[in-house]
């Protein structure tokens, strides 16, 4: 039987950093107000935050699809420990070793 070694806290970190991605890509629920970076700067921010839309959802989606990915492939490689270790036991609970 070939071993897979699958780093799972790494891959379900990953999907905890995605989540805090898709909180934290919103501008304007976080208090982004462009008059705040200054008078040199207010058209070129608001500008920025306007031109970003598209940008900022497709990062959303995305990043909810690797969130998703990386859930699922925790939940899968625990589900199949936890049958092997069942088969290990047997059928019955019991260690016919």
């Amino acid at each position: 039987m070939a071993e897979i070694e699958m780093p799972g806290d790494e891959v379900e970190r990953l999907g905890t950093l995605l989540r805090r991605v898709m909180e934290l890509i919103d501008t304007k629920p976080a208090g982004f107000n462009a008059a705040d970076v200054g008078p040199p700067l207010v058209r070129s921010g608001s500008n920025f935050d306007k031109k970003w839309n598209d940008g900022r959802t497709q990062v959303k989606r995305n990043s909810k699809d690797l969130k998703d990915a990386c859930e699922a492939i925790v939940k899968a490689f625990a589900d199949a420990d936890n049958q092997q270790a069942q088969a290990l036991k047997g059928d019955d609970g019991s260690n016919n070793g």
